[in-house]
């Protein structure tokens, strides 16, 4: 213990001997633990928890493979989707849509992109995110992540 205290009294002086190389190091470090942080924060959200609900791992997309081994879009009615929440492997299903639509105001109109959610079930959470449908308002938390 006497000789760690010794090395660390040694190194601060050697450190205020020279304060360009002592800057140095510490912006070096500085920037190091800077990136390194960005990028794991990057890496983290996109690839190792890409999705802000429970379970995510069980999220399945809903496709049709057709005889020529095709995989075609899945665009369920309202009836289909009932019919799916029926079977007992399907905990509840979701579906999103994408629109184009003409937005009219005091000006021209203008053309937006427009996402459409179907409500969740009889669970009405959207995987556990703490987003629910127009009838039940009273939870309003979405983790972060």
């Amino acid at each position: 213990m006497h000789s760690l205290l010794q090395d660390l009294r040694y190194s601060l002086r050697q450190l205020i001997k020279s304060p360009g190389f002592t800057l140095t190091a510490v912006i070096s470090l500085a920037l190091g633990i800077g990136a390194t942080t960005a990028v794991f924060s990057l890496i983290y959200a996109g690839l190792l928890y890409p999705y802000p609900y429970r379970a995510a791992d069980r999220i399945v997309p809903l496709k049709i493979v057709d005889k020529q081994g095709e995989t075609r879009p899945v665009n369920p009615t309202g009836l289909q989707i009932q019919a799916l929440e029926q079977v007992p492997i399907v905990e509840s299903v979701l579906t999103t849509g994408y629109h184009a639509m003409n937005l009219k105001g005091p000006e021209f109109p203008e053309s937006v992109s427009v996402t459409s959610v179907s409500g969740n079930g009889e669970h009405g959470d959207v995987g556990g995110s703490g987003i629910h449908d127009e009838a039940d308002r009273t939870t309003h938390r979405i983790p972060a992540g």
